[in-house]
């Protein structure tokens, strides 16, 4: 691990609803080694974190016959405390798909913001795999998908999909 990786990790294991200096040492590591780079070590700094939690945790919470909506009460409402309809809404649900929309308040957002960052660039490359991780735990059909034309501050809120296939 060299250390741009060391730094963004320890960063982001130190942010505590606060990513401001987290994003700036990302944007220091990137004059060196790019932002594709940076946001790959704090994806994989993210996927680490949240299979941790899983790991520790998955025996312990119960889960019903409908993967979909374990792995949306799981992952969001369980491990990032989202709840419905303070601070999103569930806009379609079927046996095999679950789509959301959160409005919640967000660090990442708060931060791309501060520093002048495209949360669709941002998410897509540092969080997007952690969340498929994350499902893939769950179910190995689980697939995640977040509609990046409907993300903050784009719009009003984050649309986000979770997809059982066969």
């Amino acid at each position: 691990m060299d250390k741009y990786h060391r730094r963004i990790k320890r960063h982001y294991q130190q942010a505590k609803g606060d990513s401001t200096a987290l994003f700036q040492a990302i944007l220091a590591a990137a004059d060196d080694i790019g932002l594709e780079q940076a946001l790959t070590y704090l994806e994989q700094a993210v996927i680490e974190k949240r299979l941790a939690w899983l790991n520790k945790n998955l025996d312990k919470l119960d889960t019903t016959n409908d993967p979909v909506y374990d792995a949306y009460r799981l992952f969001y409402e369980i491990y990032l405390g989202l709840s419905i309809p303070a601070e999103g809404e569930i806009v379609e649900k079927t046996g095999h798909k679950m789509v959301t929309r959160w409005w919640n308040q967000c660090p990442t957002l708060e931060v791309c913001r501060k520093l002048g960052l495209d949360t669709r660039e941002i998410c897509k490359k540092a969080y997007h795999q952690p969340v498929q991780a994350f499902l893939s735990q769950l179910h190995p059909g689980l697939r995640f998908e977040r509609n990046y034309e409907r993300l903050r501050p784009h719009t009003a809120y984050c649309e986000e999909i979770i997809i059982l296939e066969e």
